[in-house]
């Protein structure tokens, strides 16, 4: 599975870099006429079906449509995060973004090194001068997520699984905890973390543990283990609910929505805000934003009692009632 999705990514975006192909090949002659952004992916990288794909969504946008050059680094090639910022340093973009939070430190480590450098970063917040930060309103998705999940379930058990028990995932349960119990305050919620964003596998086995206890609505704030959750779902005939990006193709039959977490707009955003001396800010993206939200719902029949319900939790989220 993993080998289908990195091949479906690598052919898009190699189908993208193609359009790019004078850039790659002489691209001190193109930085000099354009604005340029280099990007440091996550762990997982491209093939994630969640974050790094997201990004380069982003990017691709701000070539298109922004005439920026774009460059990237992917941690299996560079091994460490701060050799990718390095890099990209020295290739002298306008800003360099690192993306996610587990990329901080280094990010912080290079920021320090080179003042006059603009930095950003997604998912994290940092108080050096040099860096903008973005994050997300993870918890008003998670609870459009869990108001699906508190609608749908048929058992009164649903389950969430994290990829690592830390304040940023913290939201991702607390969201969907609260959407649950406020369309159905009889739902038990079971949580699970797997310590590791990058295992299918171990995402089988929580999804076939929670599934066992009765779960029949699962949703992952998990990375790649987040993927073996919603094939273990399909599996056994329940439902899903994907996260970052809409993950349907992954598990067509049970995945029924998915929380999106929009990086590409984040990438937009911190390319209209780049100026010529290096700042530091904190932009938190929310439902009202557009940088949160739920992909299309597939496979939901609400009855009006239900769909008003739903509707509800989203307007209260909107206006800040919630």
């Amino acid at each position: 599975m993993k080998k289908n999705i990195m091949f479906s990514t690598i052919m898009a975006s190699a189908l993208w870099l193609s359009g790019c192909q004078s850039v790659i090949d002489d691209p001190n002659a193109t930085v000099e006429e354009r604005q340029s952004m280099g990007v440091v992916l996550s762990d997982v990288g491209l093939g994630d079906q969640s974050f790094s794909d997201a990004a380069m969504r982003g990017m691709g946008e701000l070539r298109e449509t922004g005439g920026w050059f774009v460059d990237y680094r992917e941690l299996s090639e560079t091994e460490t995060y701060q050799v990718g910022f390095e890099e990209l340093v020295k290739e002298g973009h306008d800003v360099i973004v690192g993306l996610g939070f587990a990329c901080q430190e280094e990010l912080e480590t290079v920021a320090a090194e080179h003042p006059n450098q603009q930095f950003a970063l997604i998912d994290g917040v940092s108080a050096l001068p040099n860096v903008l930060n973005i994050t997300f309103e993870e918890g008003e998705g998670s609870t459009l997520a869990g108001a699906v999940a508190g609608l749908e379930t048929e058992s009164e058990t649903i389950g969430f699984i994290g990829g690592m028990d830390i304040e940023l995932i913290q939201k991702f349960e607390a969201g969907f905890e609260r959407g649950a119990k406020s369309v159905n305050e009889d739902v038990e919620i079971l949580v699970d973390f797997s310590n590791d964003f990058a295992s299918p596998e171990l995402g089988r086995e929580l999804a076939e543990k929670q599934i066992e206890e009765g779960a029949d609505v699962l949703y992952a704030a998990a990375g790649l283990t987040g993927v073996g959750v919603l094939e273990t779902a399909e599996k056994y005939g329940v439902k899903a609910i994907g996260v970052d990006s809409d993950q349907s193709m992954i598990a067509p039959d049970a995945v029924v929505t998915s929380m999106l977490k929009q990086v590409d707009l984040a990438i937009v955003e911190i390319a209209g805000r780049v100026t010529e001396k290096p700042f530091n800010d904190h932009i938190i993206l929310g439902i009202e934003e557009g940088g949160v939200g739920l992909a299309p719902l597939r496979r939901i029949q609400w009855d009006e009692k239900e769909a008003s319900e739903y509707e509800s939790i989203e307007r209260q989220l909107k206006e800040g009632t919630l």
